[in-house]
């Protein structure tokens, strides 16, 4: 068994020059029966897929914040090599080391990650059993899901997909498309992705294959985004959609995507055998991962949709090899055709009617309401777009106008009804590298803007505490952060008493936050306020029972500007139980 073709990443097989000469097998003899032994090779390129990949989890453990826990990668690793080894012992009578239960296991942990888990908590087993199903899946279709003796998908990518689909982003989602800002460690990243992945595939011959996916890729996802430039993505990592040109960019740079093309699409075992046929495979898959892109509008299904395309194409692997076979052996692409006959203007035909689908469905998801998958329940909001013929600007500004003046028929002085809130010392904003790095529009302007909006939203919820004032809770706070407020008043109410909360603020900042409910969608900004409070509380006839000084440590979320007299963005959430981004 030492002699036999030598299994690459997942299951491949090393060419024949590769090989390592014949020698003389070991074995060792266990109740009664002997069994080979098969230990690991220098020159396999599982060592190698394996040493750049352990290389990059490494990285994303210390420098690129992978929301990944050590844990979890040494689960995945295992149930992969048990699963191998196991099969490899009962079916096989073979004592091996289990490369491609590894390198399956690895590329698992690599894409795979469970909301809920956060950088930084290494030994976290949170969805634990999400990670050894999909684990176990994929080497099940090694062994089950198979053709002509070889099998039909690439493991982890099949047992992915599936994973996505089924279970969705409420329990799974891909690693970002998008890790860290560009910087040294960035750098250093892509050296190693990109040197590792095309020595890989030239000691495979499988350079053609990679090449071709960039190159188509690059090529039809710019086609398709010409007619519908508004087609956007909304990511995890960035304040707004990513549209257009930004969208291209994005895509076509993204380390992601970069590990898609060279360490999960160029297996040998589940793609074409000829040159030829791999480079059309490459072209092939690109064209599905554009087409299926155009539907999306969310990063986890953008990244589900390029994985996906890799099934469809290990999907009709067989017969694409068929169709091919005359332009690997023909000697030249013209003889090629005519032996083809009609299979080659139809195989174009059908491409180009898929490269039409895009635009056409990216134009409908343009159309669609913007989904907010943060949402507690995990709903979807409907927002939905009302044009009437309501007055025009010029009707409405003399509409309010002329409401703001006294009628013509009073001669008598009229009341202000206007509030005039003071405002405490705020201190400078400090806004951080990652805020900016997640909006480059932050600037300093709009952070002491923000501070400004927050600070009057908690004066106006003070007074109206005092006042016991729910009509005013509203001119300074929306949705759950008014349910926050509007408690507190009732309780006042409840009880008979009247506090009054004063603020003092020694320091202001931004701070960037993951969204509780799933970490990706769009990271939020909040305004951390510290300082102190000074509680006074008064009885129902307004004497003064007691006065309480604490510390002050919050973060709010702002949104939604309130028009009337003031114009300002109100509280919308509490961020400070948040995990920072």
């Amino acid at each position: 068994m030492a002699t036999t073709d030598t299994p690459g990443p997942e299951g491949l097989t090393v060419p024949a020059p590769l090989r390592r000469p014949a020698r003389k097998t070991r074995s060792v003899r266990l109740w009664g029966r002997d069994y080979a032994v098969l230990l690991p090779s220098i020159r396999d390129p599982r060592l190698h897929v394996a040493a750049v990949l352990l290389t990059l989890q490494v990285l994303g453990q210390t420098v690129l914040d992978f929301r990944l826990s050590v844990a979890q990668i040494i689960i995945c690793l295992a149930t992969g090599a048990l699963i191998e080894f196991v099969v490899g012992f009962f079916k096989d009578k073979v004592i091996m080391w289990p490369a491609s239960g590894l390198l399956t296991g690895n590329s698992t942990a690599f894409i795979l990650r469970v909301p809920g888990t956060f950088h930084g908590q290494w030994w976290s087993t949170h969805g634990v059993w999400i990670f050894v199903g999909v684990v176990t899946f994929a080497m099940a279709s090694k062994y089950v899901i198979r053709w002509k003796g070889r099998h039909i998908f690439n493991p982890s990518n099949l047992a992915l997909v599936l994973a996505f689909v089924a279970l969705g982003p409420q329990y799974t989602e891909p690693q970002d498309l998008w890790w860290i800002p560009m910087g040294p460690w960035m750098i250093v990243t892509y050296a190693i992705l990109i040197g590792g992945g095309l020595l890989i595939a030239w000691e495979l011959k499988l350079l053609a294959l990679e090449l071709g996916y960039m190159a188509a890729f690059a090529a039809f996802l710019a086609v398709a985004l010409l007619p519908v430039p508004d087609h956007c993505m909304i990511a995890s990592w960035y304040s707004t959609p990513i549209c257009g040109q930004q969208l291209w960019q994005i895509l076509v740079t993204s380390p992601e995507v970069l590990i898609f093309a060279f360490f999960m699409i160029p297996d040998p075992r589940t793609v074409p055998d000829g040159q030829v046929g791999r480079f059309v495979f490459g072209v092939l898959v690109a064209l599905l991962s554009v087409v299926l892109i155009g539907p999306t509008t969310l990063e986890f299904w953008t990244k589900t949709a390029i994985l996906g395309s890799l099934v469809f194409a290990c999907a009709g692997r067989f017969a694409l090899a068929q169709l091919l076979a005359p332009l690997e052996e023909a000697g030249g692409p013209l003889r090629a055709i005519r032996r083809m006959g009609w299979a080659a203007p139809a195989t174009l035909g059908l491409a180009l009617l898929l490269m039409t689908a895009l635009p056409v469905s990216a134009e409908l998801s343009l159309h669609s309401v913007e989904p907010a998958p943060e949402l507690p329940d995990g709903s979807t909001p409907k927002l939905t777009l009302t044009l009437g013929s309501g007055p025009g600007l010029g009707s409405w500004a003399v509409n309010v106008a002329g409401s703001a003046l006294p009628s013509s028929g009073n001669a008598t002085p009229v009341s202000a009804s206007a509030r005039v809130w003071i405002l405490p010392p705020i201190p400078p904003v400090l806004v951080p590298s990652n805020v900016v790095a997640f909006d480059p529009s932050m600037t300093q302007a709009r952070a002491n803007l923000m501070a400004q909006d927050l600070v009057l939203d908690l004066m106006i919820e003070s007074e109206a505490r005092r006042a016991h004032d729910l009509k005013l809770a509203e001119e300074g706070a929306s949705g759950d952060g008014l349910t926050e407020f509007t408690d507190v008043i009732n309780q006042d109410i409840g009880s008979g008493k009247v506090i009054q909360k004063t603020y003092s603020f020694d320091r202001v900042q931004l701070s960037l936050y993951l969204p509780k409910f799933s970490t990706q969608a769009r990271r939020l900004i909040g305004v951390t306020l510290h300082g102190t409070t000074l509680l006074t509380t008064r009885d129902a006839s307004g004497h003064v029972v007691s006065q309480q000084t604490q510390s002050y440590a919050k973060s709010w979320g702002l949104g939604g500007a309130k028009g009337g007299n003031l114009n300002h963005d109100v509280i919308i959430n509490d961020f400070t139980d948040l995990t920072p981004a």
